[in-house]
């Protein structure tokens, strides 16, 4: 009697697992349904709760496509959700894609990712800044993290890399080069830091900080290479006066 009964508990824990590893990510996303905002717009589902695919996602304005997931339903035991994702075409510059590997903490709602890539042009990333001057700019940003940890207002904890391999600029006389930008990323009392290193033409270097409610805080210094256009050089003058070294400061 003992033996049937620890088989039929054997049974039902492997049908309820079965069923689980086999639910439709459809199904899934049906039943919560009700918990996603109402402005994020969700394309074709496929596969299961632990590996599937969206076609397309869309959220205030932006698209995601092709995003793929994979997660462990081991470390569900240890209270975390953990997995990886992928989304967007490489390839395609105007694309956002990218891949992290992440957990979640299902206590503490804590978000930690590593190994994480994410490309978008620069026209996207410049519409959720608040610059000082109108810019017209193109080109591709890449972010890699190696480590991020979530906390107030944005982190527990940084590292990483923003870059452009080259940024154009369009002034009065037509689109120019200003070449490559790039900057490391650190967590400064849960703001977002970034150093820009001042290798580049504009002879940009700053200290930018993006603090609470998207504010954005940028204190340094520009001193652009004599080879870009003149206008670039009339346009510093309006930053204030340079000092002995020709350098123009940069506060916003």
């Amino acid at each position: 009697m003992k033996k049937t009964a620890t088989l039929i508990v054997i049974f039902i824990i492997s049908f309820i697992v079965f069923a689980l590893l086999k639910t439709p990510a459809a199904v899934a996303l049906n039943l919560a349904s009700k918990y996603v905002p109402q402005d994020v717009q969700i394309g074709k589902v496929s596969g299961t709760v632990w590996q599937g695919r969206v076609m397309q996602l869309r959220y205030q304005g932006e698209q995601i496509n092709s995003l793929t997931w994979d997660i462990s339903g081991w470390a569900l035991f240890t209270g975390q959700l953990k997995g990886n994702v992928k989304f967007g075409n490489a390839r395609e510059k105007t694309d956002i894609s990218g891949r992290a590997d992440f957990s979640y903490g299902l206590f503490n709602q804590a978000i930690t990712l590593s190994d994480t890539t994410l490309r978008l042009t620069v026209e996207r990333a410049m519409m959720r800044l608040q610059l000082p001057l109108p810019i017209n700019a193109k080109g591709r940003v890449i972010v890699q993290l190696d480590e991020f940890s979530s906390g107030q207002p944005y982190c527990n904890a940084l590292q990483g890399e923003i870059s452009s391999q080259n940024i154009d600029v369009q002034g009065l006389s037509g689109w120019f080069s200003i070449g490559p930008l790039s900057g490391q990323l650190s967590c400064k009392s849960g703001d977002v830091a970034v150093l820009v290193d001042p290798d580049n033409r504009l002879g940009l270097a700053a200290d930018a900080t993006l603090k609470a409610n998207m504010n954005f805080k940028v204190a340094g210094y520009i001193k652009p290479d004599a080879s870009l256009p003149k206008e670039v050089h009339d346009a510093t003058k309006f930053l204030g006066r340079a000092d002995s070294d020709g350098r123009f400061p940069l506060n916003f």
